[in-house]
C-alpha cells in the first residue's frame, strides 16, 4: 500500500499543493474582455477612426516583440535542460567508477590484513635496529660531552656564536635522540631518564648562555647595524635555526608525544620581546631631568624623544646595506613590526607620564606633542614618511579628552585670577591723579580689554595647534569667563560711581576714566567680533544683518551686547554727573525764576559745551548715543516741569511769553546739539513748541483740535499728562480738562506704544 502513495500525498516529499491547470478557454475569453476594453478605450471619439491603422501597426510590433521574448525564454529553458540532462549523465557515470575502484581497493585490504602478523616480528626487529644504530651514532657524543660543553662555552666567551652553536646542536642532538630512545622504549626506567638528564645538564646551561648573547646584541641592534651588522646577521641566524628546529620537533611530538628538554624554546618571540624592550629602555632614557631639576624637563624630554625617534626610524626605514631591512629576514616585516614597537612603547611611556599627574603647561606641550605626531615633525618627516593609519592613535580618545579637560580647567583657573588681577590693577589707574592714556585717535583707554584679550589670543593660537575642537571648547571656556567678567566689571563701575557721588572731589578725573572704561567695554565689543570672525565663522557663517537670529545665538554676540549695554551704563555715569550740575537749572524750569531769566538755557549750553570737550574722548557710535540719551534726559525734564504745572498764569499774554520761551530755548537746545553732532537726530525737540502750541491758543473753543492733534503725533501720551497739559493753560477747570482728555484718548491708557510721555510717566 505504502508504495502506492504519490509523492503529493506523502508528507515526507510534500512540496505543497500542486499548481492548478490551465484553463485555457477561461484565459482566451478574459483576453477577448480586455481587448474589448483596449479598443474601446482607444475609439472614444469619431476622430480616433483616422489611427485605426496606426494602432494595429504598434498592436503588431508590440506582438511581435513578446513573440521573440517567447521564443529566446523557451530556446534558452531548452538548452538549460540540455546542459543539466548531459552533466547528470556524465555524474553517473564518475559515480559508477568510483564504485568500481572503492569495491577493487576493499578486495586488496582483505588480502593485505594477513601480512599484518607474518611481518609483526620484522618490525620488532627493525626498531631495535634503529635503536642500535642511534646509539652507536652517538656514542662518540656520548663520551665527548664534558669536552664539547668545555670548547663550547669557549666559544660562546670569545663570541664565535655560529661555531659554539654548532657544537651546541650537536650536543643537543646526542641528548634528544637518547631520551627519544627511552621514550619510546615499551618500559621506560625513570632511573636512565634521570641519568642522562643530569648528564647532560650543562647543555641546557649552554643554551641559556648563548641566549644571553644573543639578546645583547639584539638589544643593540639599531647600534650594531650601523657599525657591525654581520653580528645582528649571525644572530638572526641562530634564532632561526632555533626556530626551524622548534617546528620540527613540534612535528616529531605530535607523532611521538615526546618534547625535549628546554622545547620550544620561542627564540623568535623573545627577540621580538628584546627589541621591544630595548625601544622602551631607549624612550624612558631619554628622559634627563625631572621636575624637581628643571621646570622645562618634559619640553626636553619629548624634543629629545622626538629626535631619537626619527634617528631611529630612518635606520629601520632606509635600504641600505648598512641598515636594518636587508639584515632581517624578509618574514620579520621588520619595517612596520619596529615602527609598530615604538608606536606601542611610545604609548605606553606617555600613558606612565599622564598617570604620574602632569602639571600646568606640561599638559599643553604634552598635547602638543601628540598632535605633532602625525606630522613632518615626527611620523611624516621626509626622511622617513610613515603613515600612522595602521598603527591606531598614540592615546587613547578618553585619555586625550581627559587632559584637555585638565587643561581647560587649568586655563579656566588662570584667566580667573588673571582677569581678576588685570580688573584690579586697572581699578587704581582710575583713582590716579592723571587723566587716562589716549590711542591715536585721541579716545580715552586703558590696558584693560589688551591684556584680557592677549592673554586669551595666546591660549587660543596654542590650543590651534592642539586641535580644532579643542578650539571650540576654549572658545566656550572664554565665553563663560568673559561673561563672569563682565558682571565683576559692572560691579567695580557701579562702586566706583557710587563713591564719587559720595564725594564728588574725588577721584579727579572722574569723568574722563568712565569715558575710558565706555570706550574699553567698545573694545571688548570689537574683539569679540574678532575672535567670532576668525574662529567660529564657520558655525555662524557671516550675515549681512547683524540682528539676524542666526547671530544672536552666538555666545559672543550675546558677549558683544553685553559689554555695549555696560558701555550705555557708563554713558548714564556720565549724564548722571553731568545733570547733577544741572540740578538748580532744571528745577527752576517753569518757575518765575525762569520766567524772569535767560540765565537757565545759557547755564545748560555752557556745561554741555564744557562737557563736551570730554566728550570728544569717545569713540563714535557711543559718543553719538550719549548725546541722544542726554538730549532725551534734557527734553524729559523739560516736560515733566511743564505737566509739573509749577508755574500758574495769571494772564493770556503771560501764558504766550512762556511758550515762546519754551520755543526759543527748544531751538537754541538742538542748535547746541547739532553743534556738537551734525548726524545727531533732534527732531525730538519739536515735542516742546509742540507743547507749547497748546498754551500759546488763545481761543479755548479750538483747544479740542489742537489736542487731538498733539495726541495724534505723540500716541504714547497718558490720560493724566495730558489732563495736566490742558490745565497747564489755567482757564480751563479741572473737570472740563479731563472730559477733554477723555474724549481725546478714552478712559483706557493700557497698550500704549513706546516714547517720551510713556518714560515720563514708567519713571514716575
Amino acid at each position: 500500500m505504502s508504495g502506492s502513495i504519490d509523492d503529493d500525498e506523502d508528507p515526507e516529499h510534500s512540496q505543497g499543493p500542486a499548481p492548478a491547470p490551465l484553463d485555457l478557454g477561461r484565459l482566451e475569453v478574459e483576453a477577448k474582455l480586455a481587448a474589448a476594453k483596449h479598443v474601446a478605450s482607444l475609439l472614444q471619439r469619431p476622430d480616433q477612426l483616422d489611427k485605426v491603422d496606426q494602432y494595429k501597426r504598434r498592436v503588431a510590433r508590440k506582438k511581435a516583440s513578446v513573440e521573440a521574448m517567447l521564443k529566446t525564454v523557451v530556446q534558452s529553458q531548452l538548452d538549460g535542460v540540455r546542459t543539466g540532462l548531459n552533466q547528470l549523465q556524465s555524474a553517473l557515470q564518475d559515480v559508477h567508477q568510483i564504485k568500481q575502484s572503492l569495491d577493487e581497493i576493499a578486495d586488496n585490504y582483505r588480502i593485505i590484513e594477513p601480512l599484518h602478523q607474518k611481518l609483526k616480528d620484522l618490525k620488532g626487529e627493525n626498531n631495535k635496529f634503529c635503536q642500535l644504530s642511534a646509539a652507536q651514532e652517538n656514542l662518540k657524543h656520548i663520551f665527548t660531552v664534558p669536552e664539547s660543553v668545555v670548547k663550547t662555552r669557549e666559544l660562546i666567551n670569545e663570541g664565535k656564536l655560529l661555531q659554539a652553536h654548532k657544537h651546541l646542536t650537536d650536543l643537543e642532538m646526542a641528548r634528544d635522540d637518547l631520551l627519544l630512545a627511552l621514550h619510546r622504549q615499551p618500559n621506560q626506567s625513570p632511573t636512565d631518564k634521570n641519568t642522562l638528564t643530569h648528564y647532560f645538564a650543562e647543555v641546557e646551561t649552554l643554551s641559556k648562555e648563548l641566549g644571553k648573547q644573543l639578546w645583547v646584541i639584539i638589544q643593540r641592534t639599531l647600534m650594531s647595524v650601523r657599525r657591525e651588522p654581520t653580528l645582528i646577521c649571525t644572530a638572526l641566524r641562530i634564532i632561526e635555526r632555533e626556530e626551524r628546529m622548534d617546528n620540527a620537533w613540534a612535528r616529531k611530538s605530535d607523532q611521538t608525544g615526546f618534547m625535549p628538554p628546554g622545547r620550544p624554546k620561542c627564540w623568535r618571540s623573545k627577540c621580538l620581546e628584546v627589541l621591544q624592550n630595548s625601544i622602551a629602555a631607549r624612550i624612558e632614557g631619554s628622559q634627563l631631568e625631572t621636575r624637581d631639576q628643571n621646570k622645562m624637563w618634559l619640553v626636553r624630554h619629548l624634543e629629545i624623544t622626538r629626535q631619537l625617534m626619527i634617528d631611529d626610524l630612518k635606520v629601520v626605514k632606509a635600504s641600505s646595506h648598512t641598515l636594518l631591512p636587508p639584515v632581517f629576514p624578509p618574514d620579520y616585516d621588520v619595517v612596520r613590526r619596529y615602527t609598530r614597537m615604538y608606536h606601542k612603547a611610545l604609548s605606553l611611556h606617555l600613558e606612565e607620564m599622564i598617570n604620574q599627574e602632569l602639571e600646568g603647561n606640561e599638559v599643553v606641550s604634552l598635547l602638543q606633542w601628540v598632535k605633532a605626531y602625525d606630522s613632518p615633525e615626527l611620523m611624516r618627516h621626509p626622511e622617513i614618511n610613515i603613515d600612522i593609519k595602521e598603527l591606531g592613535p598614540l592615546l587613547e580618545h578618553k585619555i586625550i579628552i581627559s587632559l584637555q579637560n585638565k587643561y581647560l580647567k587649568n586655563m579656566k583657573q588662570n584667566i580667573t585670577d588673571w582677569s581678576r588681577n588685570t580688573l584690579r590693577s586697572d581699578l587704581k589707574d582710575w583713582a590716579e591723579n592723571e587723566p587716562p592714556d589716549e590711542d591715536g585717535d585721541g579716545f580715552y583707554n586703558t590696558q584693560l580689554p589688551v591684556i584680557i584679550f592677549q592673554m586669551m589670543e595666546q591660549n587660543l593660537q596654542v590650543a590651534n595647534i592642539i586641535g580644532q575642537d579643542l578650539v571650540k571648547r576654549v572658545l566656550e571656556l572664554f565665553a563663560e569667563e568673559l561673561n563672569r567678567f563682565a558682571n565683576d566689571y559692572l560691579s567695580e563701575l557701579r562702586i566706583y560711581e557710587e563713591r564719587h557721588v559720595a564725594n564728588r572731589e574725588t577721584p579727579k578725573f572722574y569723568v574722563h576714566y568712565v569715558i575710558a572704561n565706555a570706550n574699553n567695554c567698545l573694545a571688548f565689543g570689537e574683539y569679540m567680533k574678532e575672535l567670532r570672525k576668525r574662529y567660529i565663522k564657520n558655525e555662524f557663517e557671516e550675515e549681512q544683518d547683524d540682528d539676524t537670529e542666526q547671530i544672536r545665538k552666538d555666545p559672543f554676540q550675546q558677549l558683544t551686547d553685553k559689554f555695549q549695554s555696560l558701555a550705555k551704563n557708563c554713558c548714564d555715569y556720565i549724564l548722571e554727573e553731568l545733570f547733577i550740575d544741572l540740578t538748580k537749572c532744571l528745577s527752576d524750569l517753569m518757575t518765575r525764576n525762569w520766567m524772569s531769566s535767560a540765565e537757565g538755557v545759557n547755564t545748560i549750553n555752557a556745561t554741555w559745551a564744557d562737557y563736551h570737550q570730554d566728550f570728544l574722548h569717545l569713540k563714535p557710535s557711543m559718543y553719538e548715543i550719549l548725546l541722544a540719551k542726554g538730549q532725551r534726559r534734557l527734553i524729559k525734564e523739560y516736560v515733566k516741569a511743564l505737566l509739573s504745572r509749577k508755574l500758574s498764569f495769571k494772564s493770556y499774554d503771560e501764558r504766550k511769553a512762556t511758550a515762546e520761551k519754551i520755543c526759543r530755548e527748544a531751538e537754541d537746545l538742538k542748535a547746541q546739539f547739532l553743534a556738537m553732532s551734525p548726524k545727531l537726530d533732534v527732531t525730538l525737540f519739536d515735542v516742546l513748541p509742540a507743547l507749547a502750541e497748546g498754551l500759546k491758543l488763545k481761543d479755548s473753543s479750538m483747544l479740542s483740535l489742537e489736542i487731538m492733534g498733539f495726541a495724534q503725533k505723540y500716541p504714547d501720551i497718558r490720560l493724566e499728562q495730558l489732563i495736566n497739559l490742558i490745565l497747564c493753560r489755567g482757564d480751563i477747570s479741572r473737570s472740563d480738562a479731563r472730559q477733554l482728555a477723555i474724549d481725546t484718548l478714552g478712559e483706557d491708557d493700557s497698550n500704549k506704544p513706546k516714547g517720551i510721555f510713556s518714560e515720563i510717566a514708567g519713571s514716575g
